[in-house]
């Protein structure tokens, strides 16, 4: 393990006329046994809004006047697995002045499980990350990391069922305590080829507009080729990625050189005609082997700074450099940028035509609310011939009795039945879910949405770190838990996350899937919790988030590779139909599964079609009751701003095989919006 050298510290310093100080306390939480950092451990001062979290290294920073807490104020470490610690500020300070390191003992009705660890692969040795490998007839789940490892608590005789998309489900029973080796094969009927690791994806075409017509990107062989798939979220600048991609080329901004790199001030319109020489600093200077280099963007000539072509609408970079290349330009180096909406079919205007909504999308349905299709289990029917709380408790220990009973499904829909008698009831019933399906994400994952739909989310929060111990490799572990931080107050560590990953910053963990709700949301915190927040090295430009959303919808589900169709109707009876399958979306379903992450935000915003939205929602597979898939969608109004209004539901997608309305939603454009339920 790498050797700790940072120590505890106490400083003080004098703050004008008063002697106020500030205390900071940085330590590291670890297992007793193990001497191993225990990540996301909550620390906190109870009664106090002091809190932080560990992050993976075990580490915590709290700081503090020193007026806020007092001798006989209480400390509290609490981590999933371990013993609650609690003591008071006067021995913490003894304790911590001599260590940096705290000790935590596992909980003593933890049984030491022995793991069996074993890899995952295809024919061709190719390791498969974030297969699925469970216990048959359990909950009991792991995945498997960057290299294709898992490890699972199982024993000899158990049966293991290894799944992943696109490839033939496998069972191995455990005849030893040796390590698995299992091969997986290509399911050819639903996947052909799977894209695993070490394989590229296949390329959809790509085109360039040269300014003398359009052109495939396989046309310029010779050539330095850039396309959207090299840009990384590592590239903030069009300069970033043309930097170091040509020997011999420099490429410099002038005044603009000096931008923050987190810069999300707003571009500069830009249009194709009326371009006249720039002199100014503004204009970006580039030489390749000493002679100066023209661009052209979308066939035109462009003269301004590169940087105000934002980045992520670009579809492709070539860089033209040999005479015969170059020749159409009058024999200099010459670099062609398009836009991914360059060849999108426009209307007369030159408004950007969706032809998924240009025809054959009239609605004409008509689909029941889900509120009255969704009919009460017989369980729930027993339940509510209870007279009181005693009777309800006595037929709920009845029921647990019998197996079948012993689902996902069951804790939730009682849990809700409970809540008539006290939240605090129906969070009683939930702690089943926490103990039944303890290692496995999907069920855990489902307990959240539920927390986080009843406004619990200082336990939703426990959940998902819970989650993140679980799949490590899985870039939604990351975002759930920044969103879970934000929403239970711990706001800085809630930006770090954001930070750390819209930089790249956790290695073989690629977040690009995710960056776009990530981006919305760092900015969000950052408007609406600046005071709470250490930003001294984040550029002041980022805090004045630029976005508003009048209206945005959050879509989360519990399992990558969830078949349903999303739909919206606009007020005009116009509907677009967002399909979640390996048909419809295959590229998206493979990076979903291989990297870990379940979500997609829709945004609507300035439009003209005010009036009703509708939003429904059906489910295009069958699924097993005991650990189904169930959907967490939340409704933002007023995105960002002071009089943002958040609405958070669970659904059940697997009871829904039949399209049904989630939601209605009234908007009006520039003004608030509603919900109608």
């Amino acid at each position: 393990m790498k050797k700790i050298t940072t120590t505890f510290i106490l400083f003080l310093f004098t703050i004008a006329a008063f002697a106020q100080y500030e205390i900071t306390i940085d330590a590291y939480i670890l297992d007793t046994e193990t001497k191993e950092p225990i990540p996301y451990v909550n620390v906190e001062f109870l009664d106090k809004d002091i809190k932080a979290v560990t992050d993976a290294s075990g580490k915590f920073t709290m700081s503090f006047d020193e007026g806020w807490v007092r001798e006989n104020d209480r400390f509290q470490l609490l981590a999933n697995g371990y013993k609650t610690v609690t003591t008071e500020m006067s021995k913490l300070k003894k304790y911590l002045s001599v260590s940096d390191k705290i000790y935590l003992r596992a909980n003593d009705n933890i049984v030491k499980k022995n793991k069996l660890k074993g890899t995952v692969s295809t024919q061709k040795n190719l390791s498969i990350q974030n297969a699925t490998v469970r216990i048959k007839n359990s909950f009991t789940v792991a995945h498997t990391d960057f290299d294709g490892v898992f490890s699972i608590s199982a024993k000899v005789g158990d049966t293991l069922v290894v799944s992943y998309l696109g490839m033939d489900a496998k069972e191995v029973v455990i005849r030893n305590r040796n390590p698995l080796d299992i091969v997986l094969n290509p399911n050819t009927e639903l996947l052909n080829p799977v894209t695993l690791k070490g394989k590229k994806k296949e390329k959809k075409p790509q085109f360039v507009d040269t300014g003398f017509g359009k052109v495939t990107l396989d046309s310029f062989g010779s050539s330095t080729i850039i396309s959207s798939e090299d840009i990384g979220p590592q590239h903030i600048y069009t300069s970033d990625v043309l930097r170091g991609s040509v020997a011999g080329l420099f490429v410099y901004n002038g005044g603009t050189n000096t931008v923050p790199r987190y810069s999300i001030s707003p571009r500069r319109s830009l249009t194709s005609g009326n371009f006249t020489p720039i002199d100014s600093d503004s204009q970006t200077l580039m030489l390749l082997r000493g002679e100066s280099v023209q661009v052209y963007y979308d066939g035109f000539p462009f003269r301004g700074s590169l940087d105000d072509i934002e980045l992520r609408t670009i579809d492709n970079i070539v860089i033209l450099k040999s005479i015969e290349s170059t020749i159409l330009y009058g024999g200099k180096p010459t670099i062609l940028i398009t836009s991914k909406n360059r060849f999108l079919k426009k209307d007369a205007n030159g408004t950007i035509v969706n032809t998924a909504l240009a025809t054959n999308n009239d609605y004409k349905e008509r689909i029941p609310l889900i509120y009255n299709v969704d009919e009460k289990p017989m369980y729930i029917l027993e339940l509510e011939s209870a007279k009181t709380y005693a009777e309800a408790i006595e037929i709920f220990k009845k029921q647990q009795q019998n197996a079948n009973r012993n689902t996902i499904p069951y804790y939730l829909d009682t849990a809700e039945y409970f809540k008539r008698w006290g939240k605090d009831k129906a969070l009683g019933i939930l702690q089943n879910i926490e103990v039944l399906a303890e290692e496995n994400p999907k069920a855990l994952k489902s307990l959240a949405y539920k927390l986080e739909e009843m406004g619990e989310f200082e336990k939703a929060k426990e959940v998902y770190q819970r989650i993140a111990v679980l799949l490590p490799n899985a870039s939604q572990s990351y975002r759930d838990l920044a969103l879970a931080y934000k929403r239970a107050g711990n706001y800085q560590e809630s930006l770090d996350l954001y930070i750390k990953m819209l930089t790249d910053s956790f290695e073989n963990i690629d977040f690009s899937g995710l960056e776009k709700p990530l981006l919305s949301e760092m900015q969000q915190l950052l408007r609406r919790h600046r005071v709470e927040l250490d930003y001294k090295d984040i550029p002041s430009n980022l805090l004045k988030a630029t976005f508003k959303y009048d209206v945005r919808l959050v879509l989360e589900w519990n399992r990558p590779d969830a078949k349903f169709e999303f739909q919206f109707v606009n007020p005009s009876q116009k509907f677009y139909t967002w399909e979640h399958t390996l048909s419809a979306k295959k590229d998206r379903l493979i990076d979903e599964v291989k990297n870990g992450y379940h979500m997609e935000e829709f945004i609507i915003d300035d439009t003209n079609n005010t009036g009703e939205w509708i939003v429904n929602i059906k489910s295009l597979e069958e699924e097993d009751n005991s650990n189904p898939t169930y959907l967490k969608y939340t409704v933002y109004t007023n995105y960002g701003a002071p009089n943002q209004e958040r609405s958070i539901k669970v659904v059940k997608l697997y009871k829904h095989q039949q399209k049904v309305t989630l939601d209605k939603i009234n908007y009006q454009s520039n003004t608030s919006s509603s919900l109608q339920r």
